[in-house]
C-alpha cells in the first residue's frame, strides 16, 4: 500500500470547509477509483497547516493523478485559499487500526 502525504497552509476555518467539500464531494468520487483505501487528515491550528494522507493500493495508483483525484485536490484547495506546498509518496511500512471518538 502506498500514500500521497499532501501539505496545505491556510486559516484552519478555509481548511476545515476544504475538509468538507472534500469529504462530501471528492472521496464519493474516489471510493470508485481503482486503488483507493482510505484518507486521513491532520490539522494543525496554531501554525496553520494540514496534511492530507490519501492511501492506495498500488504505487501507479496513487501516482496517477487524475484517477487518484489530484486534479480535485488542487481546485478544492483554490477554492478555500489554500496552498499545496508540498507533495509526497510513501510506501505504507505498517498500519494499526484507529477509532476515533465523536469528537474527532
Amino acid at each position: 500500500m502506498f500514500t500521497r502525504m499532501t501539505m496545505f497552509r491556510g486559516s484552519p476555518d478555509r481548511i476545515e470547509e476544504g475538509v468538507r467539500v472534500y469529504r462530501d464531494q471528492v472521496i464519493p468520487w474516489l471510493r470508485d477509483a481503482t486503488g483507493f483505501r482510505g484518507w486521513v487528515v491532520l490539522l494543525d491550528r496554531e501554525n496553520e497547516k494540514a496534511i492530507g494522507l490519501t492511501f492506495w493500493a498500488t504505487e501507479q495508483a496513487a501516482l496517477d493523478g487524475e484517477s487518484s483525484g489530484g486534479v480535485l485536490r488542487d481546485e478544492v484547495a483554490a477554492s478555500v485559499g489554500a496552498t499545496l506546498e508540498s507533495l509526497e509518496l510513501y510506501e505504507v511500512h505498517a498500519v494499526e487500526s484507529l477509532q476515533l471518538d465523536e469528537a474527532g
